[in-house]
């Protein structure tokens, strides 16, 4: 796969930065990651332009760079990467690394959920159910949850089955919150698992890829979608 990436193929670097970013077959290293990706983005792949801006607003201090991370996305976004669309609209709204900008944060994200996007429609559902950073509409944010819910998102399911019983929208959100920090300290503290080829990882090693992920600011439900590939690239 290297030498497949080193002759130019940019899915191959695509891959060589995911293997470098993730492990367990290889020991994450967030600087090879970031060379990887760099390669493939530099020849237009959305899903490298959209990773290497994640990588780049880790909180590894080895390769954060918000201010090209921000840059990366906004490429990627213009290909038409939902990802890139749903992230750097959660940046604009929240205003850590780039100037606060809630118009663009929201334009962003009604641009991934028509797209599509699971994460992008709960997040809209429950931001015109709050009406804390734009208008409040009940109906149309429960269409948009209920899409989600649609695509299988856990806590967009947990709010459907349980707004017939009348409980108050902010009171089921708020569970759904505490029980999505539940399931973030049991996937943290899970024993290890084998996988399908019979490598196993000892609980000591575990603790040491799952850290450095957190380092690198990775999320389980924070990855590029695989389905998603671009615009088509030869071989």
């Amino acid at each position: 796969m290297k030498e497949i990436a080193e002759a130019g193929d940019v899915n191959a670097q695509y891959l060589m930065g995911k293997l470098w970013r993730d492990g367990p077959l290889l020991t994450p290293d967030s600087v090879k990651a970031r060379y990887w990706f760099m390669l493939a983005a530099e020849q237009g792949h959305a899903p490298a332009q959209y990773a290497l801006g994640k990588l780049l607003l880790s909180n590894d201090m080895e390769v954060r760079d918000p201010e090209q991370g921000i840059r990366w996305l906004e490429l990627s976004a213009e290909q038409g990467n939902p990802h890139a669309h749903y992230r750097l609209g959660k940046e604009y709204l929240k205003g850590e690394v780039i100037e606060k900008d809630t118009h663009l944060g929201m334009n962003y994200i009604y641009t991934a959920a028509l797209d599509g996007h699971a994460y992008a429609r709960y997040l809209l559902g429950k931001l015109l159910l709050q009406g804390q950073i734009m208008r409040k509409d009940r109906e149309e944010g429960l269409q948009w949850l209920e899409k989600a819910a649609e695509q299988g998102h856990a806590y967009a399911q947990f709010f459907v089955e349980r707004r017939s019983n009348q409980t108050p929208p902010n009171v089921v959100l708020g569970v759904s919150r505490v029980l999505h920090h539940m399931s973030r300290i049991f996937r943290d503290n899970a024993l290890p698992q084998t996988n399908q080829g019979g490598l196993q990882i000892d609980r000591k090693r575990r603790k040491q890829l799952q850290r450095k992920r957190i380092a690198l600011g990775h999320k389980a439900n924070d990855h590029e979608d695989q389905r998603y590939s671009g615009p088509s690239l030869s071989m």
